[in-house]
C-alpha cells in the first residue's frame, strides 16, 4: 500500500512543475527592451559620429559584441549567485545592454565578408527587438493565479520582510493573496501554511522605511510637478498636434516616392542614403515601405485634426494606431531599405507614442461621458 500511495503521489505532483511567473517579469523584461533599444540607438549613433574607429590595433579588433557577450554572462550570473530582488533588476539591465551591443553586429555574423552595413542587419536588430517588447507586453498583463502561483507572490514578497522594508501596500498585497490560497481547494497543504503565515503578516507594523529609494522617490515628485507647470492639457494637445502634422507630413511622402516608382520616368529619381535608385526598378522593399509609410501618415495627419477640434479619445487612439503600425510592420521593411533612416523615424515614432501614451494617462483615465 505504501509502494502505490507513493506512486499516486508522484504522478499528481510531478517532480518538474510548471514555471510560475516572476512578480517583476514585466517591470525586468521591460527594463531589459528599453536598454536594449536605446544600446543600440546610441551605439549607431557613436559609431556615426565617431567614423566607425577600430579598437586594438592594426592585428587586433576589439568589437563591441564582446563587452556585449561579457554583459550577457554577467546579468546570466547574477540571479544565480543571489537573491536579493534588486538583483534581478540588474540583471535586466546588464542583459538588455549586453543584447544591444551583440546583437548591433550582426550582419558580420550573417555575412561571408563580415559585412556590419548588410541591408538585412536592421530588420533583424529590429525584428528581435518587437519580440522582447511582445514578450513583456504579454507578460505585463494581470492574470489569476492558482493556490501554487499566489504562494511564490507570497514568498516572494516576505523578501521585503526579511530586509526590513515591507510598507503598508506590500502588507495588503500579502494578506490578499494568502486569503485567495486559504480559500482553494486544489491544494489543502498551502491553504494550512497561509493560514499559519496570516498572524505573523497581520501583526507587523509596516515599516518607515520606503519601498522606493528617497532619492528617486523625489524626483518623480519634481517631475511630476514640473511636468503640470510646463505641460498642461492645452499644451500637451498643441505638442500632440504639431508632431503629428510634421512626423505625417514627412511619412506622407512616401506615396510620391511610391509614384515615381511606378511612373517608370527617368526624370522621377528616388535618392536613398545619397544612392539613386535606378529608373525603371520596382525594389518591393522600398515600395512597400513607401505605401507604410504613406498609410502612417494619413493616420497621423487624421489624429492631428481630431485633436486640434477636441476629438482627444479618437485623435489619440489615431496616433496611436499610426504609430504602433510604424514601429511593428513598416519599419521592418524600412529597415532593409536604409538602417539610418528607420532609427531617426523610430526615435520620433517613439516620442510621439510616449507622449500619446502620458496624455492619455493624464486626462483621458476617466471614462467618456455617455
Amino acid at each position: 500500500m505504501g509502494l502505490m500511495a507513493d506512486v499516486i503521489v508522484a504522478v499528481q505532483r510531478p517532480a518538474v512543475s510548471r514555471p510560475v511567473s516572476s512578480a517583476n517579469a514585466g517591470r525586468n523584461l521591460g527594463l531589459l527592451v528599453v536598454s536594449f533599444g536605446v544600446t543600440v540607438v546610441v551605439t549607431r549613433l557613436f559609431l556615426a559620429l565617431s567614423g566607425y574607429p577600430q579598437v586594438g590595433g592594426s592585428t587586433y579588433h576589439i568589437a563591441h559584441a564582446l563587452w556585449g557577450g561579457l554583459l550577457l554572462v554577467i546579468g546570466a550570473m547574477l540571479p544565480l549567485v543571489w537573491a536579493n530582488g534588486w538583483i534581478l533588476t540588474l540583471s535586466a539591465l546588464c542583459s538588455g545592454i549586453g543584447v544591444g551591443l551583440f546583437i548591433d553586429e550582426v550582419g558580420k555574423y550573417i555575412t561571408t565578408k563580415n559585412d556590419y552595413f548588410f541591408p538585412l542587419a536592421a530588420p533583424i536588430i529590429y525584428v528581435a527587438f518587437l519580440a522582447v517588447l511582445v514578450i513583456a507586453r504579454l507578460v505585463s498583463r494581470p492574470r489569476r493565479y492558482d493556490a501554487r502561483g499566489q504562494t511564490y507572490f507570497v514568498l516572494d514578497g516576505l523578501s521585503k520582510v526579511a530586509d526590513g522594508a515591507m510598507g503598508a501596500s506590500t502588507k495588503r498585497d500579502l494578506l490578499n493573496r494568502l486569503g485567495e490560497i486559504e480559500q482553494s481547494t486544489d491544494r489543502p497543504d498551502l491553504a494550512d501554511l497561509a493560514t499559519s503565515i496570516r498572524p505573523f503578516i497581520a501583526g507587523l507594523a509596516p515599516t518607515s522605511k520606503p519601498e522606493m529609494h528617497p532619492h528617486l522617490a523625489r524626483l518623480i515628485d519634481i517631475a511630476g510637478r514640473v511636468e503640470r507647470i510646463l505641460l498642461p492639457r492645452f499644451l500637451h494637445r498643441i505638442l500632440l498636434i504639431i508632431g503629428s502634422l510634421i512626423v505625417g507630413f514627412f511619412s506622407t511622402l512616401g506615396l510620391l516616392v511610391f509614384l515615381a516608382l511606378v511612373s517608370n520616368d527617368p526624370e522621377n529619381k528616388v535618392v536613398i542614403d545619397d544612392k539613386t535608385v535606378p529608373p525603371g526598378t520596382h525594389p518591393p522593399a522600398l515600395m512597400i515601405a513607401a505605401l507604410g509609410e504613406t498609410i502612417v501618415g494619413l493616420l497621423l495627419i487624421s489624429a492631428a485634426v481630431l485633436l486640434l477640434f477636441g476629438r482627444d479619445r479618437k485623435g489619440i487612439a489615431a496616433l496611436r494606431a499610426g504609430v504602433i503600425f510604424g514601429l511593428a510592420a513598416v519599419n521592418v521593411v524600412l529597415g532593409y531599405v536604409s538602417a539610418e533612416l528607420v532609427l531617426t523615424v523610430v526615435l520620433f515614432e517613439l516620442v510621439g507614442f510616449a507622449l500619446a501614451q502620458r496624455y492619455r494617462t493624464r486626462f483621458l483615465s476617466q471614462p467618456s461621458p455617455a
